[in-house]
């Protein structure tokens, strides 16, 4: 069982509140149960389950329809040349499309470790994403074991593809599609990318329909919204 430290200042409640006068006494006390809620939630997750550890992954996916309703989306295209440069940070969306999506595929056949992918989201990661995360330690047993159960699977890759982005009417979240051809067969994923700052960052990747090129997306919104 992972223990955490306890933080000097939880030592006595009561002594630690009686200088205070009431406005400080009922803001303090606040604060400390605050701490003490955070590092129970934190004892918590390091004890999950291999099962809980990748809901908890799962818990930081956007429904489809929720994606595809918030978007108005074009003719779906394949993208040519997936080629893209290493960077600190994407101010082309496409750009960060092609990025994101190399960094998904190594993940799930394990060319890239954990801490690689916990390292992309949290100089990539939206901030939604950042928040949600638990600590370094933590998240990596969590992607970890995601990893593993991957292995598992005897996964091997061949190619993957993605398609042209869509956005919102602001130009402020764009999505795509992704295929990945592994020993499974034909995989399909659909990723949310968010502008903060003028910085593309990564907030959601959630399985996904097949596609079919040169659909028109705004139809599939409107089918989705009358069912």
């Amino acid at each position: 069982m992972m223990k955490f430290p306890i933080i000097p200042a939880v030592i006595s409640v009561s002594v630690l509140l009686s200088a205070c006068s009431d406005s400080r006494f009922e803001e303090e006390a606040k604060r400390v149960e605050q701490v003490k809620a955070e590092k129970e939630k934190a004892e918590a997750a390091s004890q999950l389950s291999d099962k809980e550890k990748y809901e908890v992954y799962k818990k930081m996916e956007k429904p489809l329809d929720e994606v595809i309703l918030e978007n108005d989306l074009d003719v779906l295209e394949e993208v040519s040349n997936i080629e893209v440069e290493t960077k600190d940070q994407y101010e082309d969306a496409t750009e960060f499309s092609k990025y994101a999506s190399q960094v998904l595929y190594n993940f799930y056949l394990s060319q890239i470790d954990a801490k690689k992918y916990y390292d992309f989201l949290l100089q990539h990661g939206s901030e939604r994403v950042k928040s949600e995360l638990p600590s370094e330690k933590d998240t990596i047993a969590i992607f970890t074991s995601i990893q593993e159960s991957f292995k598992k699977q005897n996964i091997t890759g061949d190619s993957y593809t993605l398609t042209n982005l869509s956005f919102d009417r602001m130009k402020r979240e764009g999505n795509f599609y992704r295929k990945v051809v592994t020993t499974n067969g034909e995989e399909y994923f659909i990723t949310t990318i968010k502008k903060e700052n003028g910085v593309w960052k990564y907030e959601d990747d959630s399985p996904a329909p097949p596609y079919l090129l040169g659909t028109d997306l705004n139809q599939i919104k409107e089918e989705t919204t009358t069912e």
